[in-house]
This record gives C-alpha cells, sequence and structure tokens, in this order.
C-alpha cells in the first residue's frame, strides 16, 4: 500500500495559508538523510525559508494525510513533506526529484 500517493491536489492560496497560520518546525529525522556535503547547504533555517518565502509548483494531499509541496529548482524540484500537527507544521522530510507528479488530474 503507497501512503505517499498523492490523491487530492490542494490549491497554493490554500497551502499559503496553512503555513501562515502554523508554526513550522523540523522533525529530529528531516536531515538525516543527507551527505554532509548537503548538510552544509541545507539548514533547519534554508527549508523554513523555502516554505515561507517561495510560492510551490504544486502541492498535493497524500494518502498518509501529509501535504507533499514542490518547489523548482535548478536541478528539478525538492518535494518536501509536511505534517498538520496539532499546534505546528512539521518538516517530516524533503526529497530532491527531477520531476514533479500532474496535479491537475486531481482537480475537481
Amino acid at each position: 500500500m503507497n501512503t505517499t500517493k498523492i490523491i487530492e491536489a490542494v490549491s497554493i492560496n490554500m497551502f499559503k495559508q496553512i503555513i501562515s497560520n502554523y508554526k513550522i518546525k523540523i522533525s529530529p529525522h528531516a536531515l538525516d538523510h543527507l551527505s554532509d556535503a548537503q548538510r552544509k547547504v541545507f539548514k533547519e533555517k534554508e527549508l523554513i525559508d523555502i516554505l515561507t518565502k517561495e510560492t510551490p509548483n504544486g502541492v498535493g494531499l497524500q494518502k498518509n494525510g501529509r501535504y507533499a509541496a514542490f518547489f523548482r529548482k535548478k536541478f528539478g524540484y525538492i518535494r518536501v513533506i509536511l505534517e498538520l500537527k496539532e499546534d505546528r507544521l512539521e518538516i517530516i522530510t524533503f526529497i530532491n526529484t527531477d520531476t514533479m507528479p500532474n496535479l491537475n488530474r486531481l482537480q475537481n
């Protein structure tokens, strides 16, 4: 069962509203898979800045209830996985990817 499959598109405006209404935290495991070189580039502040200062190219709701936000970069996209907790929005992890899914097919 693929719980990370995106089942619903989320509007950029709705996502920005969620971002503005919650304090953003980084999961303790979000940076675990990075090499030492990547850790120098992606620090907690940079990840939070991506969410708060950049506009995603697309956002989807995954089957597991987490949000996947895609941000265009020189190398492709960064897929940031977020979970809405009671009092915060938590960055669970992020992944570099070449492409992003076609979220338009999920629009009503």
